[in-house]
Parts: C-alpha cells; sequence; structure tokens
C-alpha cells in the first residue's frame, strides 16, 4: 500500500481502535508511521475527531431526545398534518437545528485551534537539548523570580505543583515570543509558560484540555490550562495520554 491509498483509507478511521484489527487498516497504520507527514496530519486528524466526540457529548442538553421524541408525538396525533418544507414548524425546527450545529462547530473549531498552538510549541520545544537549559535546584514554584532575571514576567505554577523539583530552565522565542521552559526531575516532564492571548488561548482558568501529538511510534500528549493571562502545559518524558490525564487527575483543586 503506498502513502496516497493509506491517506484515503484513514480518512474514514474511527479513533476508538475498532478498526485497527482490519488488514487494509493496519497496512495503512503502518504505512504512516513511515511517512511523517502522513502520520502528522494523521495525528492532527485523530486530535480534531476527539475534540468533536468530546464536544458533541457535553453541548447538547440531556433532555433534548426526550423532547424530540414528544414532539414527534405530538405531530402524529395531529390528523391531516402532511410533511411540507413550507410548514413553518418545519422550517423553524430546521433552522433551530443548523444553528446549534453551527454553534457546536464554533465552540468545537475554537477549542481545537487554542490546543494546536500549545501543541506547536511543544513540538519547537520538543528540539532542544540538554545544553539548552541552565542548571537549577529549586521548587518550581520559586522560578518566578528566575525568569525575570531572564527576561520572562509571569510565570507561576498551578495550585500543589509548586514544591515540584525543577532541575533545569530556559527561555526560547516561538514566533518572535517568549516561551519559558521548566525542566522538572519528578515527574520527569516540561513545564512551559506563555501568554495566553498573544497565542489565541482561550481555555478558562482551572480547565485542562488534553491532546495528543507525535509519531504513531513516539506518541507524547499535552495538558494545557490558564492561569490569569498566562497558560501553563506540561509534557511528560515518557508517558502519552493515558499517564498524563492520571498525573492531572491526581492534582489538588484549588481552593
Amino acid at each position: 500500500m503506498n502513502a496516497r491509498a493509506a491517506r484515503q483509507l484513514l480518512r474514514a478511521y474511527r479513533p476508538s481502535g475498532e478498526d485497527d484489527d482490519e488488514r487494509d487498516v493496519a497496512a495503512a497504520l503502518k504505512v504512516a508511521a513511515k511517512t511523517p507527514e502522513l502520520e502528522s496530519s494523521f495525528r492532527n486528524q485523530l486530535a480534531f475527531d476527539r475534540a468533536i466526540a468530546a464536544k458533541l457529548e457535553t453541548a447538547l442538553p440531556d433532555d433534548l431526545a426526550t423532547s424530540l421524541e414528544e414532539v414527534a408525538r405530538r405531530l402524529e396525533k395531529k390528523p391531516g398534518r402532511k410533511f411540507s418544507l413550507r410548514d413553518p414548524a418545519i422550517l423553524a425546527v430546521g433552522l433551530a437545528f443548523v444553528m446549534l450545529v453551527g454553534l457546536i462547530g464554533w465552540m468545537v473549531m475554537g477549542s481545537v485551534a487554542s490546543v494546536q498552538q500549545a501543541v506547536e510549541i511543544a513540538q519547537a520545544g520538543d528540539k532542544a537539548g540538554p545544553d539548552q537549559f541552565k542548571e537549577v535546584d529549586m521548587p518550581a514554584g520559586a522560578l518566578t523570580d528566575w525568569f525575570v532575571v531572564q527576561e520572562f514576567e509571569g510565570f507561576s505554577v498551578p495550585h500543589g505543583l509548586e514544591s515540584a523539583p525543577a532541575i533545569g530552565a530556559r527561555v526560547f522565542k516561538y514566533d518572535d515570543l517568549p516561551v519559558a521552559v521548566a525542566a522538572i526531575g519528578k515527574p520527569k516532564s516540561l513545564w512551559y509558560a506563555f501568554d495566553a492571548n498573544s497565542f489565541g488561548v482561550s481555555i478558562h482558568p482551572g480547565e485542562w484540555k488534553i491532546v495528543d501529538y507525535g509519531q504513531l511510534s513516539a506518541r507524547r500528549a499535552v495538558a494545557v490550562t490558564r492561569l490569569g493571562d498566562m497558560a501553563f502545559m506540561i509534557v511528560l518524558r515518557g508517558g502519552g495520554r493515558a499517564e498524563l490525564q492520571k498525573y492531572i487527575d491526581s492534582l489538588p483543586h484549588a481552593p
């Protein structure tokens, strides 16, 4: 199977993985793993599909199906009523449905775009070698003043992470904007901080968004939240989405 055929097949891939055992799907996944461009677009596709599914699970009212069934029963009881696209009631229902779908689509696209900005920063940060970090030995919560000396203001960490051991730190530019990075000893991870507004991050404070990235053979994940005007991001070393989600779930809630 060539890359073109694999791309066509993977466009219909179900993120649940229930098709992975099928011969053609397995072959397409192997081709994607060996083709960086295809693998990257496939990972973005999966992130988008999962975000859509998550939004659909939470965006629709719980009683929507019950309400629609009740409307259908009422219409069935009315004698002589025929379906017509000119019927004002039908037009109203159709217009409401289109508006609802459009609203959900707008919400999802905005959410995914925000997370994708963070993923791009993480990918740029992954290219840094150990020699690009300055050695530090202090709790992560004490790095605020250290970063000020490096001409980066506003670094902070979420509640409960202040005592994590920082062993290295650096500031780099992404799209000519400063990004602060702390290397954490336990758990082994990189913590990023950057201006949320400058990068278009619209996550609500206290909310975490997690998304996969990287090649199929070396998947990683980022977890992004917002602290005031700053976006805060965690990338675990040697762990994927499941490990990162478990770590985020273990964090104490802010008082």
